[in-house]
């Protein structure tokens, strides 16, 4: 007996010195521009995402998830890093100050890309997902959609984004270099590189960064999917669009097969997440239309509209997660940070804001944010949408969604819950409403900006 118990002994001290794997593998799968009705799970009777809604019917979802910005970069920054754009904003420009002045540009256009090329690769400062899930033995992978120089960069074991700077701007337009580069390749031509990672990392669990620039521009749908579509009576942008949502939603069929081939999947957290919204009713055509075919409508990305900041999230874990529950309660993808770190077994650092809502999924608690204060750094303006509309912010409630731009005193507010197209502004009638929400946000800014973040900083 005594020699049983010196093997479960040992085996645990192994396990614990080796990294053995009893905590679950991580997949985080992020959609890239997929709006949220644009799913059977949320109801659409049009767009095929069978693989999604599968991961719907046996997981748990939330319903009314927000992002933390309405485009990609900032909101993949957040779970990336477990804070709010504006906090990483606050310190890049800091740090940028710092390097203009300890530096000496002969033009403009120099200064420019110097800048670009420092804030590429500014993410080494900062403690990263898949640097603390290093604490539990994980491996990770990063595929897709980036915008943050090379995967080590980030402090990822592996991953398809692996050059950097002026190598990489003359393979691609300097919007996709910055985005990921050769990583954008992932899913739309390859999931090689992911099924490698995996095949020769037996020994610890994986932590994947799933993110194929799908369903984004380019609208270039493989044929046999445009032609689920191609005689339906809907526009011919809701057409590309849809395929897009079923290509993508196909790409994560092929990487699921694979893990239930190689005896992982039950062993394995499934997380989706946008990471900022759309718009493409059936009925509307944006085709010829620049802004509203690559932002998504008028209140798609980029715009401060619910639209824009809205998104399912899905958790699926086999039978460790109830199958078939929908959860309205407001819950924010900082959330889904500290949400990771709680299932990897790892104590989330003081300074971080996000709460783990894994006692909600495990139904032990009741999670309810009464509020979600989402930000935009650069607000579009309709019919000029790359310029620069100022700082915006919104307020979300279970029954409001208002939006606010200070320099322009631009203000609206939507019952959301009657009105989540957000057509009709009633914030000329509710004064008290406007003043109570602009003063939340207000201090939720000064909050935000004296919080420290330091020891977030790997440098």
């Amino acid at each position: 007996m005594k020699y049983y118990i010196f093997f479960l002994i040992t085996l645990f001290i192994s396990n614990c010195i080796n990294g053995t794997h009893e905590r679950p593998n991580i997949v985080l799968i992020i959609g890239d521009d997929h709006g949220w009705p644009y799913y059977g799970f949320m109801g659409n009777q049009i767009v095929q995402t069978p693989v999604l809604d599968e991961l719907a019917r046996t997981g748990t979802v939330f319903v009314n998830g927000q992002v933390t910005s309405s485009i990609c970069r900032p909101s993949l920054r957040t779970l990336l890093t477990g804070l709010y754009p504006i906090q990483f904003d606050n310190y890049l420009d800091s740090m940028k100050s710092n390097y203009l002045l300890i530096n000496n540009f002969a033009n403009e256009q120099e200064q420019n890309l110097a800048l670009i090329n420092y804030e590429h690769q500014i993410i080494r400062d900062f403690y990263t997902l898949p640097e603390m899930l290093k604490k539990n033995h994980y491996k990770s992978f990063e595929g897709g959609k980036f915008w943050e120089g090379t995967y080590e960069m980030a402090g990822f074991d592996d991953g398809m984004s692996r050059r950097f700077g002026k190598e990489l701007y003359q393979d691609y337009h300097i919007l996709l270099a910055l985005a990921g580069g050769d990583g954008l390749e992932f899913a739309r031509k390859t999931q090689q590189p992911v099924y490698d990672f995996i095949s020769s990392n037996k020994e610890n669990p994986f932590f994947i960064w799933y993110v194929p620039m799908l369903p984004h521009t380019p609208f270039n749908p493989p044929e046999d999917l445009l032609a689920i579509y191609r005689n339906l009576n809907i526009s011919e942008s809701a057409k590309v669009y849809y395929a897009m949502c079923t290509w993508f939603d196909r790409c994560m069929g092929e990487f699921i097969e694979y893990l239930k081939n190689i005896g992982e999947y039950d062993n394995t957290l499934f997380i989706y997440v946008n990471d900022n919204g759309w718009e493409q009713e059936p009925s509307i055509d944006y085709t010829g239309s620049l802004e509203f075919s690559t932002l998504g409508g008028p209140r798609g990305k980029k715009s401060l509209y619910d639209f824009g900041f809205r998104t399912p999230i899905i958790f699926n874990y086999g039978k460790e997660i109830e199958a078939g529950k929908r959860i309205n309660s407001l819950v924010s993808t900082i959330d889904v940070f500290t949400t990771i770190l709680d299932y990897a077994g790892i104590p989330k650092p003081s300074y971080l804001i996000g709460k783990s809502i894994k006692n909600v999924i495990d139904g032990n608690t009741k999670f309810v944010r009464k509020n979600i204060i989402g930000y935009l750094k650069n607000t579009r303006i309709e019919g000029d949408p790359w310029s620069d509309g100022g700082v915006g912010y919104t307020y979300r409630s279970d029954k409001w969604h208002y939006q606010w731009i200070p320099s322009s005193y631009e203000s609206k507010l939507f019952n959301i819950q009657k009105d989540y197209f957000c057509d009709n502004d009633l914030s000329f009638n509710n004064n008290e409403l406007v003043s109570k929400f602009r003063k939340k946000i207000t201090n939720w800014n000064i909050n935000i900006i004296k919080r420290e973040i330091n020891t977030g900083v790997s440098g």
